[in-house]
C-alpha cells in the first residue's frame, strides 16, 4: 500500500522537475531515497530496540521535520480566483444505487 502512495507522490513530484533533470532526480529519488529509507532507517530503528520510548520520540522528531520540510519545498499556486464553468449535479438516491452491484441472479447493468 505504501508503495501505491509513494509512487503517485514521485510521480507527481517528478513533474516539477525540468525536462533535463528529471533522469537525476528520477535516479536521486531511487537511489538515495530508497536505499535509505528502507535500508538506513531499518538499521536506526534497530538501534532503538531497547529503548522503544526514545525511539518513538525520535521518529516523531523525524516526522515533523520531513513535514516542515515538504511543505516549505512544495508551493502550489492560489486558484481562489478561478471560477468552475462545470454544473455540479444534484444529488440523488438513484446515483447512490449505482455504486452497489445488482444481486439479481441473470442480470447486467447498465
Amino acid at each position: 500500500m505504501l508503495g501505491f502512495f509513494s509512487s503517485l507522490l514521485f510521480k507527481s513530484g517528478l513533474s516539477f522537475a525540468p525536462e533535463d533533470g528529471k533522469g537525476t532526480a528520477s535516479s536521486a529519488y531511487g537511489g538515495l531515497g530508497m536505499a535509505l529509507g528502507n535500508n538506513g532507517f531499518n538499521v536506526i530503528g534497530a538501534l532503538f530496540l531497547s529503548q522503544f520510548r526514545l525511539g518513538f520520540i525520535v521518529f516523531g522528531i523525524f516526522t515533523f521535520a520531513g513535514v516542515l520540510i515538504a511543505t516549505l519545498i512544495v508551493h502550489e499556486p492560489s486558484n481562489l480566483d478561478e471560477t468552475s464553468t462545470k454544473k455540479k449535479e444534484k444529488f440523488s438516491l438513484k446515483n447512490v444505487k449505482l455504486i452497489f452491484p445488482s444481486w439479481q441472479i441473470g442480470a447486467t447493468t447498465t
